[in-house]
């Protein structure tokens, strides 16, 4: 049952109900009572690149890339995702988000790119492949953790830096302590198009993978609750 490195877990194959797979290189897979994984523990590239070694294969993780609906992740023993029915990302969870070393960076422009031309149905070229857990914090770089964003929320261009995710961003790197249980929601403009032949991430039209809107949630150095906005339409 053990998959491929390039193929998610539990593709085409009949799995028990109410199991953990513990899978090598992979993690744990945990199912419902149907049958269903939705539950997965794993790590993304940016932990997988310090012992991976298959020559000329990526570290990037295959079951990140394409994520599972109803599922919750828990990555790289920090980052709790979840994901709507059509396995887009709806929520990112941490209790703090402090900067990390180098080699627990991993980035990937051909991601990023990729992810950004899922917005061009609405702007071309006006997106960005955006990390939602950036990767300063040690945010991996597959797609459960990128979304189509648009460059103004994402770079804080065009004299919008007060109110981008890059700011956002920025001040939690500059004082981690003062962003704890940080609580990231993410809204689309309703179902997929095709809802109906959707099984997994990969099969959404790209146009229904952009988000309208990012709410993020924090408690703050002095334990008030902190919350910001940001429109990923018309920022």
């Amino acid at each position: 049952m053990a998959p491929k490195t390039t193929k998610p877990f539990g593709d085409g194959v009949d799995l028990q109900p109410n199991t953990c797979y513990d899978v090598a290189e992979r993690g744990k897979f945990y199912t419902n009572e149907h049958g269903e994984i939705v539950h997965v523990e794993t790590e993304s590239a940016a932990q997988r690149q310090t012992w991976w070694d298959h020559d000329g294969v990526s570290p990037m993780n295959p079951d990140l890339k394409d994520p599972l609906p109803n599922a919750t992740y828990t990555v790289d023993g920090k980052f709790h995702y979840t994901t709507d029915p059509w396995g887009r990302t709806v929520r990112l969870q941490v209790d703090r988000l402090d900067v990390v070393d180098d080699g627990l960076r991993y980035r990937s422009e051909s991601v990023q790119q990729r992810i950004g031309h899922y917005g061009d149905g609405i702007a071309k070229d006006t997106y960005d492949g955006g990390h939602i857990a950036g990767s300063q914090s040690g945010g991996g770089p597959e797609d459960l953790n990128e979304v189509p964003m648009h460059k103004d929320v994402n770079r804080g261009t065009n004299g919008t830096y007060m109110d981008s995710y890059k700011r956002f961003e920025d001040e939690i790197a500059a004082n981690p302590g003062n962003y704890r249980n940080i609580d990231i929601r993410i809204e689309y403009d309703g179902p997929p198009a095709n809802a109906d032949s959707v099984n997994r991430l990969s099969d959404v039209d790209p146009v229904d993978r952009v988000p309208t809107r990012f709410t993020a949630e924090w408690v703050d150095e002095n334990g008030a609750l902190q919350s910001q906005d940001f429109d990923n339409i018309n920022p």
